[in-house]
């Protein structure tokens, strides 16, 4: 499995972010140099994500589907669609992304000038996600529905040597639906799914608002603390390929094969550093 498929427009690759939109995702972290909600923190990284995937994909004017989007929020029992306008499967590709934002506004972004002065800088920014945080933590049916989108998604790319989906699971605590035999079965099958190129790819990063030390892209399970938790999020967690090598041992500080597409106490930087790599396909696309 090679992972080195071109990402075309008639060969496109798919994205699905899942988010944990349950209680706990109320309570505070650090956003931007601001005390938010961690829903607000994830709602916005993602928003940014979002921005990054429509402005890879202009060319000439308009927008090549290069990439299928979905962004999943799940809480309570349910699993529903987190953007404003639901395409087929729930997929939306980039000219739909950057047509159908639900709000676009002025936001202040703080910047470092050469000679090192910060100053602030009025940016607009398109927003796609709304922060929401209520009840329970079904993961499993998260991954569930997962399994459903990209099993019609590899079917309808049947044969064509596409570059394979990537799911990002970012959650802040452990499923409320399953047992932990149910939930590895559940993303053991997720990961199961392929095009010619290689298996889906599926990343879990755990966010904590508290100053434990994080640990992003282990090799193995020792690197971790002494946690039931964090070693299921290892074990259900895809090795991540060659393609990725350099751009993980730019953030670990070493390179590394072998390793797991997870992190446990991440922040909120560590979060959008982990979606970066795990969306760094720029340059495969033609």
């Amino acid at each position: 499995m090679s992972y080195l498929a071109r990402i075309t427009q008639s060969c496109p690759t798919a994205v699905v972010l899942l988010v944990d939109q349950s209680g706990s995702m109320a309570e505070p972290a650090r956003w931007n140099g601001q005390t938010v909600a961690k829903a607000q923190a994830v709602a916005s990284a993602i928003n940014a994500l979002l921005a990054e995937l429509v402005a890879r994909s202009r060319r000439d004017g308009g927008y090549q589907p290069y990439y299928d989007i979905a962004v999943l929020g799940y809480s309570g029992s349910e699993v529903r669609s987190a953007l404003p306008t639901v395409g087929e499967d729930w997929f939306l590709n980039p000219d739909m992304l950057a047509d159908n934002p639900v709000e676009v506004r002025d936001v202040q972004r703080m910047r470092t000038l050469p000679d090192g002065r910060r100053v602030a800088t009025v940016m607009r920014e398109k927003i796609w996600v709304r922060p929401a945080s209520e009840w329970n933590t079904p993961m499993h049916e998260a991954f569930r529905t997962a399994y459903g989108l990209l099993k019609g998604w590899c079917a309808r790319h049947k044969g064509q040597p596409c570059y394979p989906p990537t799911v990002i699971n970012i959650t802040d605590g452990e499923a409320t639906d399953a047992d932990p035999r149910q939930l590895t079965a559940a993303a053991a099958k997720l990961r199961s799914l392929a095009t010619a190129d290689g298996n889906v790819l599926l990343l879990n990063v755990h966010i904590s608002g508290s100053n434990s030390e994080p640990v992003l892209f282990p090799a193995s399970a020792g690197e971790l603390p002494e946690d039931r938790y964090a070693r299921l999020l290892f074990d259900i967690s895809s090795p991540m390929p060659a393609l990725y090598r350099d751009e993980i041992a730019l953030v670990t500080g070493h390179a590394a094969d072998g390793v797991r597409g997870m992190a446990y106490n991440a922040n909120m930087t560590d979060l959008v550093r982990m979606m970066n790599i795990g969306t760094a396909t720029s340059n495969l696309l033609l």
